[in-house]
């Protein structure tokens, strides 16, 4: 007789499959999303996000692009936050893109531009930045962290300013990195498990 799964794990599989459905408030406002399994963080926003919301410098016309947008709590909030800007949210997972997409039109943003890419590849080369903002996985390696930068600096406005927030583990290499590469790098806040890091275009 072949093995068959407990039939209450097939019952928990099926609601698994089902979209998760949230509302969280982010600087005092809700937003409504729906993520699923298998995306970052899918049910509650996490808290690295959501500490750099709180010390990000969101200015009316900023033009912002979210790297890693998952599904798209950074960038929907520069939508919200700068109304007379265009803001746009990448992510390599197409299935982080589609839920970012959703997030967005359920909120009525509509100064957004949600579409795949591996950081700055797939991006309009024709657009350029005010904010750009990354929760950035430890993950990716270093060679990767260097690539977001580099890029960054080359589509962000004199000006602009860039935005991290990585684990602790991270902050010195985060340091060096922006320093390299623009010159200079501000810790705007370390607590228990992140640290936030940036970095402005001169």
């Amino acid at each position: 007789m072949s093995h068959r799964p407990p039939a209450d794990l097939l019952r928990n599989a099926q609601h698994w499959r089902e979209d998760i459905a949230f509302r969280q408030d982010v600087l005092g406002k809700p937003f409504d999303f729906t993520t699923t399994w298998g995306i970052f963080s899918p049910q509650k926003l996490d808290d690295g996000s959501l500490m750099l919301l709180d010390y990000v410098d969101f200015l009316p016309d900023d033009d912002s692009i979210d790297l890693g947008c998952g599904y798209g709590v950074l960038g929907m909030t520069a939508a919200r936050e700068c109304p007379n800007g265009q803001h746009t949210l990448v992510d390599k997972d197409f299935m982080a893109v589609e839920y970012a997409r959703q997030n967005c039109e359920k909120n009525g943003l509509h100064n957004v531009d949600v579409h795949l890419s591996n950081g700055f590849n797939h991006v309009d080369p024709n657009k350029d930045f005010s904010l750009v903002m990354s929760n950035l996985p430890a993950k990716v390696g270093k060679e990767q962290h260097y690539l977001y930068l580099l890029d960054a600096h080359a589509r962000m406005r004199s000006g602009g300013r860039f935005y991290v927030v990585t684990i602790n583990g991270l902050r010195q290499f985060m340091r060096r990195a922006f320093t390299e590469v623009f010159g200079h790098a501000s810790k705007v806040k370390q607590g228990k498990t992140y640290t936030i890091t940036m970095a402005t275009k001169d």
